[in-house]
């Protein structure tokens, strides 16, 4: 072969469903292909190639873009589109969002633009359009992510510019609660998503303290996993009032069965089944039998609702997540609240029982939202910041942050 790092490059693609071993302390999966939500197939001959792609090669370039007198797009594609939104909403820039696509002329050229999109109306802005203008180029050199001008209120298709289906956004913020109970990698890993990648303010506050913390100071608070047995009823109770007048509650994993577990949610587990059998079993094949019953880290695919707010910038109904628990969500009693649930197929990658698959994830949901009062919890089964290398579901936690106030759950 002529690729130097054959081995290398064919671990980052290559699956696996059957293991010698049943039992791992930690993954079984590692397609890196998957970690990036990356469309990718086998080859059985080598195609006709054309020129090598390179760093230098595949470096995105930014189309210079005129000064509007109207409006101007962004599209929520881009990896790093929460990061230019924060970055603008810090600049006082008032920014709205996309419910339906949109096809218009932008840049000179018809563009579709699909829900999510970034609407900047120049009208309604506290600057001129001349500093909002140098802003905007400034925002879009800094992400390399471009900006399109438009001139016209009118579309081709879809909604107009001036349709109640954009909605102005909240700037987050967002609070943590970390130490105490809480998974130390999670906190981490969000903790570097916000303020390394996305160059957004966090504040941490300790489980201890969390009885006497302000909440009003704060519209989106995280709980990564952990079982919270520092905060008492009064801290729960203050917790759902908070959610009610309009605030979003995002949980991962045990955070997610605590909030069921506790009534901060009316929503439900899928119930293990535990073996009640008494027969007597070796003692030296109890780390085999207990392990293989777990799941200690493998791929999984979802199938996703791409007109809800939670998947804004995906276009594929099909996607990878990585699972490393026993979190099993039941479907949203709320036919249209089950944002991501597991297919009949899911198995991608790594170790798991028939048993598992067939009783408990192709059951489950992955990711549901759940009302309370005005404001809504959205709970990940999972966690889609792992190890800080799961890029491709990274969006769908910043989505819950920036869009989890626009959710209208009905029933």
């Amino acid at each position: 072969t002529k690729q130097k790092e054959y081995l290398m490059v064919r671990t980052m693609f290559e699956t696996y469903k059957k293991y010698r071993d049943s039992v791992f302390y930690d993954a079984s999966s590692w397609s890196v292909a998957n970690f990036y939500n990356m469309k990718y197939s086998t080859l059985q001959k080598t195609p006709n190639l054309k020129n090598e792609i390179t760093r230098k090669s595949n470096h995105i370039k930014i189309k210079d873009f005129a000064l509007s007198n109207y409006a101007y797009l962004i599209s929520w594609d881009d990896y790093y589109a929460p990061a230019l939104l924060y970055k603008l909403q810090q600049k006082g820039i008032i920014v709205k969002t996309a419910m339906q696509p949109i096809t218009t002329i932008a840049n000179g050229k018809e563009k579709y633009f699909d829900r999510g999109t970034l609407l900047i109306p120049v009208s309604i802005q506290n600057i001129t359009k001349e500093s909002l203008f140098s802003i905007l180029n400034t925002v879009s050199k800094q992400h390399s992510i471009q900006v399109y001008a438009v001139n016209t209120g009118y579309s081709l298709k879809g909604i107009d510019i001036g349709s109640n289906n954009f909605v102005t956004l909240k700037q987050p913020k967002i609070m943590m609660v970390v130490e105490g109970n809480t998974s130390s990698y999670e906190v981490g890993e969000v903790w570097h998503l916000f303020e390394q990648r996305m160059q957004m303010p966090i504040v941490k506050v300790p489980e201890r303290i969390f009885n006497r913390t302000d909440l009003q100071r704060y519209n989106v608070i995280v709980l990564v996993s952990g079982n919270y047995t520092q905060l008492n009823q009064k801290s729960k109770d203050n917790l759902k009032q908070w959610v009610a007048l309009g605030n979003t509650l995002i949980t991962t994993r045990t955070a997610s069965s605590w909030a069921i577990k506790n009534k901060i949610v009316p929503e439900h587990l899928l119930k293990i089944v535990k073996d009640s059998t008494k027969t007597r079993i070796d003692y030296a094949n109890s780390r085999g039998i207990i392990g293989k019953q777990n799941i200690g880290g493998a791929i999984f695919k979802v199938d996703l609702d791409l007109t809800h707010p939670i998947a804004y910038g995906y276009h594929d109904k099909e996607m990878p997540i990585y699972k490393n628990n026993k979190v099993f969500l039941s479907p949203s009693k709320s036919r249209f609240s089950t944002v991501a649930k597991y297919t009949q197929n899911p198995h991608i990658d790594g170790y798991v029982t028939q048993y598992n698959i067939d009783n408990y994830i192709k059951k489950s949901a992955s990711i549901i939202v759940s009302k309370i009062g005005n404001g809504r919890v959205v709970l990940f089964a999972d966690n889609p910041n792992f190890r800080g290398a799961w890029y491709g579901t990274n969006k769908l936690f910043m989505n819950a942050v920036f869009f989890g106030n626009l959710i209208k759950v009905p029933y």
